[in-house]
């Protein structure tokens, strides 16, 4: 049976979750248990660190478009880090890479999702502009 290992640190209002091992049918349902926990924990910025991950399935890619799309639903951002040459190449053959944006390394990463966030005194300043 094989393992994925999963391991998840905050970056202040951002999670990052790195992923080691293979995505594939027997492992995703792990990954996405494992970001669901994330989210509800810390909110919808995240980085999947992809860096350990050595190969990744369509089961694997179905999650990160689940958990793209949950994150959008909750007003945060998905980032992808350093995803290994087969596993980007995956990534950009179906398109993801133009919804869910790649990034070379983690703090890359972090600080794109960073970017994405909105303080609630900001929203409000925001709303009172319009």
């Amino acid at each position: 049976m094989q393992k994925l290992g999963l391991a998840t640190q905050a970056h202040g209002g951002t999670a990052t979750v790195q992923v080691v091992g293979e995505v594939d049918i027997a492992t995703a349902a792990d990954l996405r248990r494992s970001v669901s926990a994330t989210m509800r924990e810390h909110g919808p910025w995240l980085v999947l660190d992809l860096t350990r991950v050595r190969f990744m399935d369509s089961s694997g890619l179905n999650v990160l478009i689940e958990v793209h799309k949950e994150c959008k639903e909750q007003s945060g951002h998905l980032a992808l880090a350093g995803p290994q040459a087969q596993v980007a190449k995956v990534i950009r053959l179906i398109g993801l890479d133009k919804h869910v944006a790649v990034h070379d390394t983690v703090a890359e990463a972090v600080t794109a999702v960073d970017a994405h966030r909105v303080l609630p005194a900001e929203a409000e300043e925001t709303s009172q502009l319009n």
